[in-house]
């Protein structure tokens, strides 16, 4: 799964998210420590451009009534399941999403170390994802989504039986292709990455707090009778 990540100025290191337009009431500060339940960008196809656009992490449905507040807001979604989950269905064939990370944590069981995973050639992690629009109490239109998983590659075993959907530059297209209304032919996509792309290293438990947001959260620890 993932549960907590990293997102900060990347438009500078990566040329597919330099192509990104921002709207113009984009305002979103860097953190070392994104959490359920923030603003966080979310990249969309509006006509037929990519756009970043803030949205709420955790699902949402469209269908909740202004002032009912959910009973679930999923930060995750079993890519497996999506087609079947009433919650999901109709989102995969329409409101399929990118969600642009540095890297993202995850905690090893049952010791609750976590540990920090990135690309080892790319600044940018791009997820999978699915989002909807439901209109909140002022009776404005509020985004949410969630985050696609699959089951883990080699490296990202050793520590959970979940990981995200990470899909390269290349896939993005056919990802975002609004003439694509059925999972089947994303199923190819909805695969763990490759062992050999991802790099993790176990960092502090300070991260557990989310009150804690700064650059000192990357910086890795020793830890006894770990795996890695």
């Amino acid at each position: 799964m993932c549960g907590r990540y990293l997102v900060r100025d990347y438009s500078e290191s990566s040329e597919f998210m330099r192509q990104i337009p921002l709207l113009h009431n984009y305002d979103f500060q860097p953190t070392w420590n994104a959490a359920p339940g923030q603003q966080l960008p979310v990249i969309l196809l509006v006509g037929n451009t990519l756009e970043m656009r803030l949205m709420h992490w955790g699902l949402i449905p469209f269908w909740l009534k202004p002032g009912d507040k959910p009973k679930v807001t999923p930060i995750n979604a079993r890519s497996e399941t999506v087609a079947e989950k009433p919650m999901f269905r109709n989102l995969i064939k329409r409101n399929r999403c990118i969600v642009p990370m540095n890297g993202f944590y995850e905690w090893k069981r049952p010791s609750k170390q976590p540990y920090y995973i990135h690309l080892r050639d790319s600044p940018i992690m791009l997820m999978a994802g699915l989002f909807d629009y439901r209109r909140d109490d002022q009776n404005e239109l509020q985004g949410s989504y969630t985050i696609l998983t699959t089951t883990p590659n080699d490296v990202m075993a050793q520590i959970h039986d979940r990981m995200p959907v990470i899909l390269h530059p290349d896939d993005v297209e056919e990802w975002m292709d609004p003439e694509i209304d059925e999972i089947g032919p994303l199923e190819h996509l909805l695969q763990p990455t490759a062992d050999d792309e991802l790099e993790m290293y176990p960092v502090s438990k300070a991260v557990n707090d989310v009150r804690n947001n700064g650059p000192d959260l990357l910086e890795p620890v020793a830890v006894q009778n770990t795996l890695l």
